[in-house]
């Protein structure tokens, strides 16, 4: 009797842990994005603007102004947020989801599909050489009305959200 507890209890444990991975990796997604993805997101605004930021989990000032950008998702709800990083596909699982956990992410991720960085870069801003974070904002019809590179702060988001709204 004690030994069909025993294995009661751990397959039991078994369940809920399985469970509660399968939940914690199913409440935060991270896709691939590509070029046509990209331009879609940006072109089909839905009179929404569009908060776009590029960061990497090995980027220390992407990692200081993250909580910055979930703070705003959560006060701009009439702004779309995104965020792409340029961390490896293979990381998704190993860095990515954790990182986005870690900083209670509310809004879409995506991991740089383009095959290549240049790709990525001249599909955003030719004149941007890649360094991170970077920041795009783009008004309700998909114009570009601020590029922000570099770590920023929050109201320093926060004014250019501010503008991009007004147009």
């Amino acid at each position: 009797m004690k030994k069909i507890l025993s294995v009661l209890f751990f397959a039991v444990i078994g369940f809920l842990f399985v469970n509660e991975a399968y939940a914690q990796n199913s409440s935060i997604k991270v896709e691939t994005i590509t070029k046509p993805k990209l331009q879609k997101l940006i072109k089909e605004r839905k009179g929404k603007p569009l908060f776009l930021n590029l960061w990497a989990t090995w980027c220390v000032p992407c990692r200081e102004e993250f909580p910055s950008l979930v703070k705003l998702a959560d006060e701009f709800k009439d702004v779309e947020f995104v965020g792409i990083t340029v961390d490896f596909p293979e990381e998704v699982e190993s860095k990515i989801i954790p990182f986005l956990k870690s900083q209670n992410v509310n809004f879409v991720s995506y991991v740089n599909g383009f095959e290549g960085d240049e790709d990525l870069i001249n599909a955003l801003d030719k004149d941007w050489n890649g360094a991170l974070p970077a920041s795009f904002l783009y008004d309700k019809n998909g114009k570009k009305t601020s590029f922000l590179e570099g770590k920023h702060s929050y109201e320093s988001f926060k004014k250019e959200i501010e503008k991009a709204k007004k147009k």
